[in-house]
């Protein structure tokens, strides 16, 4: 029976070595990742643990001082306590960050005393760095990856470019080959290195030519472009023509410079094949030939722009004109009073049959301020308005005369019967004898004074 309890109590902590201590090692962790600080301790015989915390050592008014993590602000589970109470004291750190590098201190309460580390544990906080050798590479060269991870434990590293893994760490740099690359921890590729960029150099290539318009008159403008691509961008462009022979062999010549080649005025010897060379930095390439041809003289597509545009200068120019000049021709009666036209049928016309009826029997009736009384007779209507027309020039300003004319057109529906129109005021002679055109005209004035009623 003693010898079960001595077991027990060699195999109690504390109690074989009967002495206060914790041990500790330094961890070294990448960015984004976890950790687990390894911690062990010890205490007197006849102790028990009763319960176990962590510390982080800060800087604060001028000392250093420990600060429970329980009082840290920090996301839940960032600090995990994954030991016991009988000896193991790890603590577990999840998603690394550069503020959680520092000094660590652990501490215990037993039955009869409490116990705080002398030494710390230490963290040390790095990240993955790529480096890519050369950053800027000329096509066909050949290109190194290498990952740093800053921490002396071996860590097995992926590479990827632009979110897509690369295979091979050295490869020989092609076009497609560039954009940004990163490495990450093998297992837990949401711990990465910032992405670095690999910047591949090439001639220019896929030079293409356009040709403004596509059909071409002779006489007429036209403008041939070229385009590349290529990195650096083409700075150079070369323009040749070689002209198209029966016999085959033409030289080329240098026709001009610059991304554009103008020819204003194309002639028949401007036809031919044309080609342009692209430069950059890195070397220059060439177009495919582009044939150049005339489908005729330019007759006429400025000059019956422009005939066309001068004849409707002219019609406008004469519409204006006539307007204006119908304008200034207008009756100066048309500028006065209103006009209003009644209907006359002659008082004959009425009791006769309908045969005798007339068309088109107006008259137009104008009143004046001051004007003498009405006058039945034609002949003196007519009179009237000459003295009118006289009266108008050599009246006093006090009234403006009107215009004093009317027009009467009379047409007999049946040319056989005779016109009369039972009218006592109007004279006999003022109407037709037999044999006399059919359509009459008859001027007559009527005038109304201010003072005085029809």
């Amino acid at each position: 029976m003693e010898s079960w309890i001595l077991m027990i109590l060699v195999t109690m902590p504390g109690v074989w070595s009967g002495d206060w201590s914790v041990t500790f090692e330094n961890q070294c962790a990448l960015k984004g990742s976890s950790v687990v600080i390894k911690c062990s301790y010890d205490y007197p015989s006849g102790h028990f643990v009763t319960s176990v915390d962590w510390s982080k050592a800060r800087y604060a008014s001028g000392r250093w001082m420990l600060f429970p993590l329980s009082r840290l602000l920090s996301p839940q589970d960032h600090f995990k306590y994954v030991g016991n109470l009988n000896g193991n004291c790890n603590l577990e750190i999840n998603d690394v960050r550069h503020t959680d590098e520092g000094a660590y201190f652990f501490s215990f309460v037993t039955t009869f005393n409490r116990w705080t580390s002398k030494t710390s544990a230490r963290l040390y906080v790095k990240e993955l760095t790529t480096v890519v050798q050369p950053s800027t590479v000329t096509e066909g060269d050949n290109v190194s990856l290498t990952c740093v991870s800053g921490c002396p434990t071996p860590t097995i590293v992926v590479w990827f470019r632009d979110g897509q893994p690369v295979l091979k760490p050295v490869f020989q740099a092609r076009r497609e080959d560039a954009g940004r690359y990163y490495c990450a921890v093998l297992g837990q590729e949401t711990v990465r290195s910032a992405s670095v960029a690999l910047n591949i150099q090439y001639l220019p290539i896929n030079i293409f030519v356009s040709v403004d318009p596509p059909q071409v008159a002779e006489g007429s403008s036209v403008n041939l472009t070229c385009s590349s691509v290529a990195n650096p961008a083409a700075d150079s462009y070369t323009w040749y023509m070689r002209a198209v022979s029966s016999s085959g062999s033409s030289p080329v010549l240098q026709v001009g410079s610059g991304q554009v080649l103008s020819l204003p005025s194309v002639e028949a010897s401007h036809a031919g094949l044309y080609l342009c060379q692209a430069r950059n930095s890195v070397g220059e390439n060439n177009s495919t030939e582009v044939l150049l041809t005339m489908t005729g003289k330019a007759h006429g597509t400025q000059p019956l722009s422009i005939v066309a545009g001068v004849g409707a200068f002219l019609f406008v120019t004469v519409v204006i004109a006539l307007l204006l000049h119908r304008r200034k021709q207008r009756p100066h009666a048309e500028d006065k009073q209103t006009v209003f036209h009644s209907r006359l049928i002659g008082r004959g016309s009425r009791s006769s049959a309908k045969k005798d009826q007339f068309d088109n029997d107006y008259a137009t009736i104008h009143t004046f301020p001051s004007s003498p009384s009405l006058v039945p007779v034609a002949q003196d209507i007519a009179n009237h308005s000459r003295r009118n027309s006289h009266h108008e020039h050599d009246a006093p300003t006090s009234y403006e005369p009107e215009v004093t004319y009317s027009t009467v057109t009379i047409k007999p529906r049946n040319p056989s019967f005779p016109h009369h129109i039972n009218n006592s005021r109007a004279p006999q002679g003022s109407w037709s004898k037999a044999g006399e055109p059919k359509d009459f005209v008859i001027y007559a004035t009527v005038a109304k004074s201010s003072g005085s009623t029809a």
